[in-house]
């Protein structure tokens, strides 16, 4: 007979992170003790095979003050393709985890509870992922046009959900930039403050449900720090030495923050198994594979120097690694996820021309470095996976001196747009390539300006591409053939 435990449901969460198609990441956010009651907050799962009522793994988890009293847990020796249950929760006690009674024999009567699925097995040849990013906080044209309450980027996830639930597959989510917005509306500048934002944002009923059900892969953006965000900042001459204290802090708090609800449940997060390390990060990109698919995430923000010379969006360690990566598998299906646009650029000058080299266009050093790279290792079947602009569409580059060599770039804005957006005009979408000589803009489509996401499906050689208004509605579909 199992012991009924006082657990309670995470306050935040759970959220499905980084799973193969042998373990999986459960995160989840407790809450502070009672002031004075001289206990500590723990976390608690259970992993339950379907149609099961019996735990078949169970973990104790930390969450500490200073993660905001987040968290995650892993589980391993899961079978592929497969769906489990699990519950999640969190209880205050006196006692540390290692002297507390085994998880598994624990009755999580009103812990949160929720199910998954693993992976695809490698190699296997099909996939279904969706994509998307810019979660805006204000209301969207479409809220002023009908005089309707802003659901503040919920309702797309309504209708995701709807997709996975009526039984389109969906092996996982990339969220790639901008889930909160730090500096719009109330600016934050303390680890409380992002904090806050964030147990706000991930709260709204529809996300949290999907990100209990589906893998989801986050990175960030410049509004989960500061608009336009370059590590320059930091040492900006023109600032006070109060000032650039004052932006260190909230640089440092932002990212405390970030680490806290978009890091630890993703691959990032390297388990140490070391006592008292739970946190071990290293650096924000990563890497991940599923089903037929490779992924490489990006940090274009905290290693971004654009006074350096040439301007760096990424580190040489981190520019060595995709490097690296692309040459492991020239010939299979890879997702390069870089949160501003890698292509094509924005026709912007005078007050905009900041806005337009915020993104890869004011970084073409490295850009021609990567395009050269691809091109001449004679790298194939690459996208590049982006979001931040608040518009969707998708654009193909090749090559004028290698017709074989063809890149596309696919971008998905926003999940909440705002009322205004650039127009398509806005965007170079025909001739070179700004500062590339070699390479051609050839082709494009599916611009749209409102509220989306967009979905994806491989069947080997060609990529489906969906894109869906927030209510269901497909607004675009086409097939790109990747070995054209």
């Amino acid at each position: 007979m199992a012991l009924v435990f006082p657990v309670k449901p995470v306050t935040v969460g759970p959220i499905v992170g980084h799973t193969t198609d042998t373990t999986v990441r459960l995160w989840g956010r407790g809450s502070p003790p009672p002031v004075g009651a001289g206990v500590m907050c723990h976390g608690v799962a259970q992993l339950l095979e379907a149609g099961s009522t019996t735990p078949s793994q169970a973990r104790y988890f930390k969450l500490l003050p200073e993660d905001d009293f987040t968290g995650s847990v892993d589980f391993t020796g899961l079978k592929p393709g497969q769906t489990y249950a699990y519950r999640m929760g969190f209880f205050y006690s006196d006692v540390e985890q290692h002297l507390l009674l085994p998880a598994v024999g624990l009755e999580l009567q009103d812990a949160s509870a929720s199910v998954f699925r693993t992976a695809r097995a490698p190699g296997s040849p099909e996939l279904s992922l969706v994509f998307g990013s810019c979660r805006h906080p204000v209301p969207g044209l479409e809220d002023i046009l009908s005089f309707g309450l802003p659901d503040r980027g919920d309702r797309v996830f309504r209708t995701i959900l709807d997709q996975v639930e009526g039984g389109r597959p969906t092996d996982l989510m990339l969220m790639v930039g901008d889930q909160i917005y730090a500096d719009v509306a109330a600016s934050d500048k303390t680890f409380a403050q992002y904090c806050a934002n964030y147990q706000r944002s991930f709260s709204q009923p529809n996300l949290r449900r999907l990100l209990s059900r589906v893998p989801t892969y986050m990175t960030l953006d410049d509004h989960e720090l500061i608009d336009n965000w370059s590590m320059d900042r930091l040492h900006d001459a023109r600032q006070s030495p109060e000032q650039l204290a004052a932006t260190r802090a909230r640089f440092i708090a932002a990212l405390q923050a970030y680490r806290c609800y978009q890091v630890v449940h993703g691959p990032a997060l390297e388990r140490k198994h070391e006592q008292g390390l739970t946190n071990a990060i290293t650096r924000y990109w990563y890497t991940f594979e599923s089903g037929p698919a490779r992924f490489f995430v990006m940090d274009v923000r905290t290693e971004r120097y654009k006074h350096a010379q040439p301007p760096e969006m990424i580190s040489a360690t981190q520019l060595h690694a995709l490097e690296a990566w692309l040459r492991a598998d020239k010939g299979g299906l890879k997702f390069v996820v870089t949160p501003v646009p890698f292509f094509p650029d924005m026709r912007l000058a005078g007050w905009g021309l900041s806005e337009r080299n915020d993104k890869w266009a004011g970084f073409q050093h490295q850009r021609q470095r990567l395009l050269d790279f691809m091109r001449d290792e004679g790298v194939r079947r690459a996208v590049f996976l982006s979001g931040d602009v608040h518009v969707s569409f998708w654009t193909a580059l090749k090559s004028a001196s290698r017709p074989d060599f063809r890149v596309h770039s696919i971008i998905s804005s926003a999940f909440n747009t705002p009322a205004i957006t650039p127009p398509e005009l806005l965007f170079e979408t025909r001739g070179i390539l700004d500062g590339q000589t070699d390479y051609v803009l050839d082709g494009h489509g599916g611009y749209t300006p409102v509220s989306n996401f967009t979905r994806l499906s491989w069947k080997e050689p060609v990529l489906r591409v969906e894109i869906f208004d927030r209510k269901g509605k497909r607004l675009y579909e086409t097939s790109l053939n990747l070995d054209a």
